[in-house]
């Protein structure tokens, strides 16, 4: 991963770890993050520089697939950001059903950050296309979405070899993944804890090992 690349995960690190760069909505019980770079105001340099990183990462563990896939609307990006700096096709796992499919399949599941019952749709023709595709979204919460749209990719004969998340709010403390090994599972910053100025508590996930990787080399 370029030098150029490993500043922008730094600075976001940073800004997730002072706060600098959230602002947390209480709802209930629960914490809402507003992170503006992650799906409000993009940059593509942000999207260039995850992609990257998930890349490092597909490189390094030898995932072999023919496509990546993601679920639209806040995953679709991080998607496509990634399908470029691959070279491999992309499709969306989508929300509302399209006139344009051949053979829509569908998956219903309660999203916990929509607050709200969730069907998925694909177009069977589609991704029957493909035997086997990397996922990417933006956030794991409760798991349930991403148990949605593997569920949806298997019942077109799709296997996924892997999963990949930029967020993983792990301090809302909801199940892991159940569709698709943890072995294969993989958030780019695991959100342990959050206060209510925003202050998240990250130790684990591929940016800060692969930030502390980079720094031990330099050295």
């Amino acid at each position: 991963m370029d030098v150029d690349s490993q500043k922008i995960l730094a600075t976001l690190l940073e800004g997730m770890r002072t706060g600098s760069s959230i602002r947390v909505i209480r709802k209930g019980d629960q914490k809402i993050l507003r992170i503006s770079w992650l799906n409000i105001v993009h940059d593509p340099r942000v999207f260039q520089a995850i992609a990257k990183s998930i890349v490092f990462d597909v490189v390094q563990r030898g995932y072999v697939f023919e496509a990546v896939a993601s679920v639209e609307t806040s995953g679709a990006k991080y998607g496509v950001a990634l399908s470029y700096e691959l070279g491999k096709p992309y499709f969306s796992i989508h929300k509302a059903s399209k006139i344009i499919f051949e053979q829509p399949v569908t998956f219903a599941e309660k999203s916990v950050t929509e607050d709200r019952m969730v069907t998925l749709h694909l177009d069977r023709t589609i991704a029957s296309k493909f035997r086997k595709v990397l996922l990417v979204d933006d956030i794991r919460r409760s798991s349930r979405t991403i148990n949605a749209a593997v569920e949806l990719l298997n019942q077109c004969g799709v296997e996924v070899v892997a999963c990949y998340v930029i967020l993983d709010l792990a301090f809302a403390g909801h199940p892991t993944l159940s569709k698709l090994s943890l072995e294969n599972y993989h958030a780019l910053f695991v959100v342990e804890d959050v206060d209510d100025e925003g202050r998240c508590k990250i130790i684990n996930g591929l940016v800060p090992r692969q930030l502390e990787h980079a720094a031990t080399f330099n050295v």
